[in-house]
């Protein structure tokens, strides 16, 4: 049974990552570079806003299981009812969201807009997916963006694992109780997307609002441990929300910026290579979360509080450093160099 779990676990992550390359290539087809950090805030929102209805939903799901002395046997009803009825309820919404949204007039207004030149077919068919990678690891940029990518999503995933059980190892929340947590870093989300995609990328830009979120969220990771000494909830909420600002701006930030290190003809390719060191990187950050809470845990004899701090305090450590490496990134020289690592088999396919 875990075996078919696993599978059914990679079958579910590689259909949510395939869709979500094809969905975010088309918000590239179908907006322009001004309008795309908007988009981005939209579309954000909306995954919150699914984060939001979940909380009420679980809580009306587990039903007794809410209670601070809720038994094992009523989690397992509570987490049967939910499997029940999530999968058809997410399936129907999944269908309805995607149906009829791509357009066949929408692709040929896209090629005739482009001089009658389908840019996506421009690479030759010589040219294999390992040939495009290892001329886009020849792109000093590329090895720049990417590693600020990775530490950037690894700092911003540490704690997803480690939060819920913060609340409860600490704080000695309920089920519920801690699940209830992500809606205050919900409402923090919203307000955070709309900061970055509606203000703050217009005034500072892409990279300036990345960094200014990253310092936002060390503080808050160091507000959330200052709460836990006098056990104040308001104080951990207040963190919480704080956190979630910083969370928005960061994702969305982090987004706008994988939208901009893109290029015409290319947009499949960047978008799937990006798109897959996000999701390694935020995996991997989950992962480590929990392990590294336990390495702590044992490390230090047990304090509970001393392994979350551990956990935490590498997180702010890696948001710090992924604020100072933004400061290296160059889109116009990222797009220079493709334009010379391509150029010529670009050239070569319109002849």
């Amino acid at each position: 049974w875990i075996g078919l779990l696993l599978l059914i676990s990679i079958a579910t992550g590689a259909a949510i990552a395939a869709g979500g390359t094809a969905f975010s290539a088309l918000i590239v087809d179908l907006t322009t570079e001004q309008e795309r950090p908007r988009v981005l805030s939209v579309v954000w929102g909306m995954r919150l806003l699914g984060v939001l209805l979940g909380t009420v939903l679980v809580n009306q799901l587990f039903g007794a299981a809410c209670g601070t002395e809720a038994g094992g046997d009523a989690v397992v009803a509570g987490l049967e009812r939910l499997i029940v009825v999530t999968p058809l309820l997410l399936f129907g919404l999944g269908v309805s969201s995607v149906f009829g949204l791509e357009r066949r007039d929408v692709q040929d207004q896209a090629v005739e807009d482009q001089g009658g030149i389908d840019n996506s077919r421009a690479v030759p068919e010589s040219l294999s997916l390992l040939q495009s990678l290892g001329r886009l690891r020849s792109i000093p940029q590329v090895g720049r963006f990417t590693a600020v990518l990775c530490l950037f999503t690894f700092s911003m995933f540490l704690n997803d694992a480690v939060l819920e059980s913060f609340g409860a190892a600490v704080f000695g929340m309920s089920i519920c109780a801690t699940t209830a947590l992500n809606a205050f870093l919900a409402i923090g989300f919203f307000v955070g997307l709309g900061l970055s995609g509606f203000r703050l990328v217009d005034w500072i830009g892409n990279v300036s609002t990345a960094r200014l979120g990253a310092v936002f969220a060390a503080i808050a990771l160091a507000l959330m441990l200052l709460s836990a000494p006098s056990q104040s909830l308001p104080f951990l909420h207040f963190a919480l929300t704080i956190f979630g600002i910083s969370l928005g701006i960061c994702i969305h930030s982090s987004f706008t910026l994988m939208f901009t290190f893109v290029q015409p003809g290319r947009v499949g390719l960047l978008l799937g290579v990006w798109g897959a060191l996000y999701a390694y990187s935020r995996g991997l950050a989950t992962i480590s979360g929990g392990g590294l809470l336990t390495l702590f845990e044992t490390l230090n004899g047990g304090d509970v509080f001393g392994a979350y701090g551990g956990v935490f305090c590498l997180q702010i450590v890696g948001f710090l450093a992924a604020a100072v490496l933004m400061r290296r990134l160059d889109v116009t020289g990222f797009r220079r160099g493709m334009q010379s690592r391509f150029g010529n088999f670009m050239q070569s396919a319109l002849d």
